[in-house]
């Protein structure tokens, strides 16, 4: 132990309860710290909804620092028919390309992303 002989000083019986008390202490005050200076831990210990995010339609363009064009980012809202859950078209097209509109397949093939509670 490399600090044994330290209770050759502090008597254990008050030593130990001091050390612990300090501990603990100090997480109280860093709860506390957390708890009053942020505005979404309270409703988050109290069951506060979370946060949807939603895509209305929009196109990012990706530019290096010497002016080069990047890649384009195309987010698209798509209706699925009988179905309440939303669903996006993610079109990513390299640099210098043009991307034309095609119709879905008909055959069903979708890509899914749930989040844990959903699955």
């Amino acid at each position: 132990m490399n600090q044994g002989r330290i209770w050759c000083v502090v008597n254990p019986t008050v030593g130990l309860p001091l050390f612990l008390g300090s501990v603990a202490v100090t997480s109280l005050i860093v709860h506390f710290s957390v708890l009053s200076n942020t505005t979404w831990f309270g409703s988050y210990w109290n069951g506060g909804k979370a946060k949807v995010a939603s895509v209305e339609g929009s196109t990012v363009s990706l530019a290096s620092a010497d002016g080069a064009q990047g890649v384009t980012i195309k987010v698209a809202p798509v209706a699925q028919p009988g179905s309440d859950t939303p669903a996006y078209v993610i079109t990513v097209s390299p640099p210098g390309t043009q991307v034309a509109a095609a119709e879905p397949a008909a055959t069903d093939q979708t890509l899914a992303l749930a989040s844990p509670a959903q699955r």
